[in-house]
């Protein structure tokens, strides 16, 4: 590694969570590479934030770390993400979110990859579930190489706070999606996959973490519809910006709509919605020319059906409605 080395700029969205920031913000600052540019964008908070991040501005720059902090008018996650970027400055990106923690080593080991073979993105382990599970499951299910079609497939996977990147790469893939309240990185992961070559350090470096009132809180049967409807607008999305360019793999879509639709319907039956879920089935069945698993869920259409008439509904095997 030369003695010059890169400059790293972590971005950080943050909405209503100042006193998360004093946990999150000491951490990256804990990070064992430098140089270190943390770039926080409040989402138009109403708490403390901004109180906070003035508080810790001198804690971060002490530790040898470029705070840029920046406040925009309430957009939601992607829009922030995507203002990061543009206010960024280092050679190479990284996302944590408010409520996450990176192990100190996290950015040393994983540019020490990225350095050491040229790839566009460098990716790790993470713990999730209080620690109990990673993501992915297992370090072979990390991306290597250029693999959009396995990504897509979920064959390899990976969470965007485990992920380090060129910058180049990253506005290669462009903006984030603003229009999507959920699944706005999983849109942007997958025009990323059809640009970027990956390396992985097959360790967790990282623990996620999701807290009350997170986007992707899934305590409730209709929280998970009202989710659903981020991940179906995103399938839309990934087929038309990323079909054209190489690497596309239209078969492994149609896997992954399969894998996503069967979900949709499970959770439209789960609280009471029998029609929708049927139509659901239908436009699953005709996007993934009926591929596996989605076929299966016809059972569970046929019984909620039956359920219905006699004013109950399918159960969900964790949550109540």
């Amino acid at each position: 590694m030369s003695e010059t080395k890169p400059l790293v700029s972590v971005i950080i969205p943050t909405f209503n969570r100042a006193d998360i920031l004093r946990r999150t913000l000491p951490r990256v600052a804990d990070q064992t590479w430098r140089p270190l540019e943390l770039v926080v964008v409040d989402d138009g908070s109403a708490d403390a934030t901004a109180k906070v991040l003035a508080e810790l501005r001198p804690e971060v720059e002490a530790a040898g770390v470029r705070a840029t902090f920046i406040r925009q008018k309430n957009a939601g996650v992607a829009a922030a993400r995507n203002l990061g970027l543009a206010e960024a400055s280092g050679e190479y990106i990284a996302f944590i979110d408010d409520d996450d923690a990176w192990f100190p080593e996290k950015l040393t080991r994983q540019m020490g990859v990225l350095l050491a073979t040229g790839a566009d993105a460098c990716t790790c382990l993470i713990h999730n579930r209080g620690g109990t599970a990673t993501v992915p499951r297992s370090p072979d299910l990390l991306p290597e190489g250029h693999c959009p079609g396995l990504l897509l497939e979920r064959k390899k996977a990976f969470h965007i706070i485990s992920l380090v990147l060129t910058a180049e790469a990253a506005r290669a893939a462009g903006d984030f999606e603003t229009t999507l309240r959920t699944a706005e990185d999983t849109e942007w992961i997958m025009r990323l996959a059809h640009h970027a070559s990956f390396v992985a350090v097959p360790e967790v470096l990282a623990t996620y973490n999701e807290t009350a009132g997170s986007l992707t809180d899934g305590s409730s049967l209709e929280k998970l519809v009202e989710q659903d409807q981020g991940p179906r607008k995103a399938l839309e999305l990934i087929r038309e910006r990323c079909q054209e360019l190489p690497g596309w793999d239209e078969q492994a879509w149609r896997n992954r709509v399969a894998q996503d639709y069967d979900q949709f319907v499970k959770h439209l039956l789960y609280v009471g919605e029998v029609q929708a879920a049927r139509q659901t089935f239908n436009e699953g069945m005709r996007l993934s020319h009926g591929a596996h698993p989605l076929p299966k869920v016809r059972s569970k259409l046929r019984k909620a059906r039956w359920l219905k008439l006699i004013g109950r509904r399918l159960r969900h095997p964790k949550l109540k409605s």
